[in-house]
């Protein structure tokens, strides 16, 4: 049920029955008795010139009638404006009488400049004898309710059937010259036991959003669908990693699983990292502003120095000896946090912070020193252990100052690089490194490899790595250390690792490349431009929303490298 807000009270009610109704599958087009009776609607309407009800809506309400002919039957109450969640415009009550008509949550929304429906959701009813849909009938039934509102709009394709309790949810997804489009602006039809349409919702209004062919290339002249797959193969799509799962604990073993993930992601665009032009048959590159400074992997020879403290006496060596600072000085609050995963943290930070400031609200306060504070005293530090064992985990200073200088990436690096060494075991190791700043700021992630594999946790963003480190760029200094290494990694041997080629097999075999326009956006201008690639079909099958926060190792689709499975995560 849709969650409305500000909500008027019903100011006009029209009776629908005198409506004409009309089969599901019939024409949009107004016979002759029914545009008499808009006629007698449109009246009742002018004479309530006092009420406010756009024109539209009522047009879109006879509309819904025609489709949905059962509702021809109800009193009508425009029930005023509502404003989202995901949806906002006028809102149309159904009820059996005019008594029911504060109660009834047989409703409707409408766009108050277009009339057009924008959301729908009636009481399901129970079926003594219920109605066993067949998929086919159920998508046949959804893509006649929707061409019947669309007048015009781009059209959709039914991909998705869903199951629950008894109610039964057809997915369309848009489609221009037959292609599909890989947004996200799908739409749900839902049926209930009586195979009665019950719900129809989108997102925004896209259904009648009307998209210029001009802007489109034409599907002509593409290569086929096999050479598409043996272009896909050839372009190496997949990246074989070590993966840890979200949450361990540090002190004990932790099991990693092969895994292979398509490189560039899923959610890192609109389409999948690997996405083919269907003229050429090349990668269709866009990457995201963190991929625009590359990986690359170095030997650090590591000098197996022990970080842990379990006193204040050991958090302030560790604070002079990686941050080299003398917080003696400064006043100190520790205290313990317990989680829910039974994992307990134990913090020390030094400052002056804002009074009557909580000890556990202070590290979210990082910097914000107050005024009247001495000028060798505007200082925090914070130093973050596991409770249990006392490993070092986060290590943190800021004097409160915000430099937008261009930073010296060179000096950066060679500051992150001498922490680093002191972080990493004794001995040569080798790491992934990525600068994820910018040109006003140095955030190093380093991330292990083992096996000529880099080792990934699930769930870990960009700006995360096994190693992290901030530099500040004006001084060249590290300021913050993140550190997120078990003790102990299991890690099976390579060998072990289903064969990219099957991998591949396996990942289309899933979801077979798809013919699809696909929108890219200019990182500086953030003008679109439309492409027609090949790309895996995962868009179509699946609701899923491309947005969040852009993850280190996407896991939408991957495939476990041990079993071949092919894993969905949503």
């Amino acid at each position: 049920m849709l969650i409305v807000g500000m909500i008027r009270k019903p100011a006009l009610c029209v009776l629908t029955g005198a409506l004409a109704a009309v089969s599901l599958y019939t024409s949009p087009m107004m016979p002759t008795p029914y545009a008499k009776a808009e006629n007698l609607a449109s009246s009742t309407l002018a004479a309530a010139a006092a009420v406010p009800v756009p024109v539209e809506v009522a047009k879109g309400v006879q509309q819904l009638v025609r489709l949905i002919p059962e509702l021809s039957q109800r009193m009508v109450s425009f029930g005023g404006d509502v404003d989202g969640p995901g949806v906002s415009g006028v809102q149309v009550i159904f009820a059996a009488t005019a008594a029911e008509k504060e109660t009834s949550t047989d409703r409707a929304i409408f766009d108050p400049t277009t009339g057009k429906l924008l959301n729908l959701n009636l009481q399901p009813k129970a079926a003594p004898k219920p109605v066993a849909m067949t998929d086919q009938q159920a998508k046949t039934k959804a893509s006649a309710f929707v061409a019947g509102l669309q007048a015009g709009g781009s059209a959709y394709q039914p991909k998705e059937i869903t199951r629950e309790s008894s109610l039964t949810t057809v997915r369309l997804v848009r489609t221009v010259n037959n292609v599909v489009l890989d947004d996200a602006y799908d739409a749900f039809v839902s049926f209930d036991a009586a195979g009665r349409i019950i719900s129809f919702r989108m997102f925004d209004g896209r259904l009648y959003e009307k998209i210029s062919l001009s802007a489109l290339p034409a599907p002509n002249h593409v290569i086929s669908a096999q050479q598409a797959v043996e272009k896909y193969k050839e372009s190496h799509p997949l990246e074989l990693i070590y993966l840890l799962p979200s949450q361990y604990s540090l002190g004990d073993p932790v099991q990693a699983k092969l895994a292979y993930v398509v490189k560039d992601g899923v959610i890192t665009q609109s389409h999948t990292g690997s996405a083919l032009d269907a003229f050429t048959g090349k990668r269709l590159g866009n990457p995201s502003p963190a991929q625009l400074q590359p990986a690359k992997t170095i030997s650090v020879n590591g000098t197996g120095e022990k970080w842990v403290a379990q006193s204040e006496a050991q958090a302030k060596d560790i604070v002079r000896k990686l941050l080299r600072v003398e917080p003696e000085k400064l006043p100190l609050a520790t205290y313990t946090e317990a989680y829910g995963d039974g994992q307990e943290r134990r913090l020390f930070i030094w400052g002056h912070f804002g009074e009557g400031t909580a000890d556990q609200d202070k590290r979210f306060q990082m910097g914000q020193i107050p005024a009247g504070v001495k000028a060798n005293e505007r200082l925090h530090v914070l130093v973050e252990t596991d409770a249990k064992t006392g490993q070092l985990l986060r290590l943190e200073m800021s004097d409160g100052t915000n430099v937008s200088a261009k930073t010296d990436k060179a000096r950066d690096w060679s500051a992150a690089e001498a922490t680093l060494k002191r972080l990493l075991p004794t001995g040569t190791s080798q790491v992934r490194v990525r600068d994820v700043g910018n040109d006003q700021s140095t955030l190093i992630t380093a991330d292990l490899m083992i096996n000529g594999l880099p080792v990934y946790q699930a769930d870990q963003t960009v700006e995360d790595g096994m190693y992290t480190l901030r530099v500040d760029s004006a001084t060249g200094k590290v300021i913050q250390i993140q550190m997120n290494r078990p003790t102990e990694i299991i890690a099976p041997a390579r060998t072990k690792a289903l064969m990219e080629q099957g991998a591949v097999e396996r990942l289309l075999k899933a979801y077979p490349l798809e013919l699809t326009y696909i929108h890219q956006t200019d990182l500086q201008s953030g003008a679109i431009s439309w492409k027609l690639g090949y790309d895996l079909s995962f868009r179509q099958s699946r609701a899923h929303c491309f947005c969040g926060v852009e993850s280190k190792v996407d896991l939408t689709v991957h495939l476990d490298a041990g079993t071949g499975q092919v894993i969905v995560k949503e």
